[in-house]
C-alpha cells in the first residue's frame, strides 16, 4: 500500500511538473496574440494621415485641363481662340482703327473691363470643328461674340464694320462683305461655310461670284 501511495504521488508530480511549462506556454502564446491584436488596431490610428494621392492627382490633373482651356490675362485672343478666363474678356487694343477686324483675325487680348493691354502676337486662325447646334455654329458664334462684345460708339465710328453673313445653319454664307458708306459698296470676298477665305476670280466687270 506505501508503494502504490508513493507511485500516486510520483505521477501527480510529474503530472504537476508537466502541466506547469504547457500553462506558461499558452499563457504567453495568448499574451503574443493579444499584443499582436492590439498593435494592430492601433496602427490605423496612430499612422498620421497621409491624404488621398490619387485625388490630388486628379485635383491637379483637372486643374490643368481648365486651365489648358481658357486664356489668362495678356493673352492675344480672337473668334477662333478659346475663350478667355472668369472675369477677362476679348478686346481689341486701344490705338487699333478697326477693332472688329482685329477680333475677327486674333489680334484682341484678354484683359478687365477696365484695363486693356496690347497684344504681344498675333493668333492663326484654325477651322472650328463642326456642330449641329445653330448657336453653336462658326458664324452664328463670330456674330453673338461681336454683338456681345461690342460698345455702341464702335457703331458710330467712320471705321469700316464687318458683320458677318450667316445662313439659317448658323455657317458662313459664301460671300462675306464689309459694311457700305452711303453709296460705296464695301469690299467682299468669298469663304467657306466656316469662314476660311477661298480663292475665286472675280468676273470681268469687277464683280464677285462665290
Amino acid at each position: 500500500m506505501i508503494h502504490t501511495f508513493k507511485t500516486e504521488r510520483l505521477q501527480s508530480e510529474e503530472l504537476i511538473h508537466w502541466k506547469t511549462p504547457f500553462k506558461m506556454f499558452v499563457y504567453l502564446n495568448n499574451l503574443l496574440l493579444l499584443l499582436l491584436v492590439q498593435t494592430a488596431l492601433s496602427d490605423p490610428l496612430t499612422t498620421p494621415s497621409r491624404g488621398c494621392p490619387t485625388c490630388t492627382g486628379t485635383q491637379s490633373q483637372l486643374s490643368v485641363e481648365l486651365n489648358s482651356t481658357t486664356l489668362a490675362a495678356g493673352e492675344p485672343c480672337g473668334v477662333y481662340t478659346p475663350s478667355c478666363g472668369h472675369g477677362l474678356r476679348c478686346a481689341p487694343p486701344e490705338d487699333e482703327p478697326r477693332p472688329l477686324r482685329a477680333l475677327l483675325e486674333g489680334r484682341g487680348v484678354c484683359s478687365n473691363t477696365c484695363i486693356t493691354t496690347n497684344p504681344t502676337k498675333q493668333v492663326h486662325i484654325v477651322d472650328p470643328a463642326p456642330t449641329k447646334d445653330p448657336d453653336e455654329a462658326p458664324c452664328r458664334k463670330l456674330l453673338t461674340t461681336l454683338i456681345k462684345g461690342l460698345d455702341a460708339h464702335l457703331f458710330q465710328s467712320h471705321h469700316d464694320i464687318y458683320m458677318p453673313n450667316c445662313d439659317k445653319r448658323g455657317y458662313f454664307r459664301k460671300k462675306q462683305c464689309w459694311s457700305s458708306r452711303g453709296k460705296q459698296r464695301g469690299r467682299c470676298w468669298c469663304v467657306d461655310e466656316n469662314g476660311m477665305p477661298v480663292s475665286i476670280k472675280p468676273k470681268q466687270g469687277g464683280g464677285l461670284s462665290c
